[in-house]
């Protein structure tokens, strides 16, 4: 289940170390700037795939151990420990979108699970990702010991091709047949149910028998919906890719941050547009730390590249492409244009 910061590809390593730096002090930061990757990261697999479908890192919060919050909920008030840990979870491949779950106030599944299965005096093996918010321990003998959210069931009636379906739309409307003074009372009128355009499709919740039988039907009960989802995030890895390829543009006059993936590192600009650059290396963290990139002020007649070379202590490199670009600068004036290939 985990493992070691070296098995994980880099661009997921890049993706949730720049997922952290990006959102870091703003409203969708509730610890104030002090989260951290741990360093920890677990392996998370899917039915339907044979490989690591997922890598979950680990986050910590800065937060303090056992502090009571408050929460609010129909006029009680209820209390809790807050979550200890975040987590962000990207695919491996292209089969979900390049991240795929993440959260800086909700403890990471692996840990969820790993608690649930304790409580059972059993310990989780394998862990399985199965829809948005719904994960699955198994233990060594190939069982399922714990879960959180709900198991997807299979649906009966799918077609094999959504795309058959696209632009067809249907309704159905459910609403009860007399008038009830609140919502309290509504349930107790029987219920009228409307339908409305293209002919809809029948279709019905199936039932499995286990967590292996599920587990062996997953890729055929799901495999239209897989098929949706992955191109869904079509878009999103095709963005991932010519930034790779391109470089990621900046415009002049502005700062871009740019993630370390560990505290000890030494940076290098280099290219045709390295003397417009100013780098600046901050800590946000003890543990980790970020390259500002400011770029000068200046109205440039086309894009100039520049190449950010980024050495670890441990021997780790990374070498991140860029380009110059000010609100003025025509998209086709190079023939190898990132700005080009973004228009297209």
């Amino acid at each position: 289940m985990r493992m070691n910061l070296d098995e994980v590809p880099l661009g997921a390593r890049r993706r949730a170390s720049q997922l952290l730096e990006n959102i870091r002090g703003t409203d969708m930061d509730p610890t104030k700037g002090h989260a951290a990757l741990s360093g920890e990261v677990n392996a998370i697999f899917r039915p339907d795939l044979k490989d690591i479908a997922y890598f979950e890192f680990v986050v910590e919060l800065g937060r303090e151990r056992g502090r009571q919050v408050a929460i609010s909920g129909r006029g009680e008030e209820l209390k809790r420990t807050p979550a200890r840990h975040g987590f962000i979870i990207a695919s491996s491949d292209a089969h979900d979108h390049p991240v795929s779950h993440w959260s800086l106030d909700r403890e990471p599944p692996s840990h969820q699970l790993s608690t649930a299965a304790k409580e059972k005096g059993a310990k989780v093996a394998r862990l399985f990702k199965l829809d948005a918010l719904s994960y699955a321990g198994e233990a060594e003998n190939g069982e399922m010991i714990a879960q959180t959210g709900q198991l997807p069931m299979p649906i009966e009636g799918l077609l094999s091709d959504v795309d058959k379906m696209r632009g067809k739309i249907s309704g159905t409307m459910a609403r009860p047949g007399a008038a009830s003074k609140d919502d309290e009372e509504a349930s107790k009128e029987p219920h009228e149910v409307r339908n409305r355009g293209q002919r809809r499709q029948q279709t019905k919740i199936g039932s499995v028998g286990s967590w292996k039988e599920l587990r062996e039907i997953y890729g055929d009960a799901f495999g239209p919906l897989l098929v949706a989802l992955k191109q869904q995030a079509a878009p999103a890895w095709e963005i991932e890719n010519l930034v790779g390829e391109m470089g990621e543009g900046v415009m002049t006059g502005t700062s871009h941050k740019v993630a370390l993936l560990e505290a000890d590192a030494s940076v290098e600009v280099s290219g045709d547009g390295a003397g417009l650059v100013k780098v600046e290396v901050m800590p946000t963290t003890e543990t980790g730390g970020c390259v500002v990139l400011h770029v000068a002020d200046e109205k440039l007649r086309e894009e100039v590249s520049f190449d950010l070379l980024v050495s670890y202590r441990s021997g780790l490199q990374e070498h991140l492409r860029f380009f110059a670009v000010s609100p003025t600068t025509p998209s086709n004036t190079k023939p190898d244009s990132g700005m080009a290939e973004f228009e297209e």
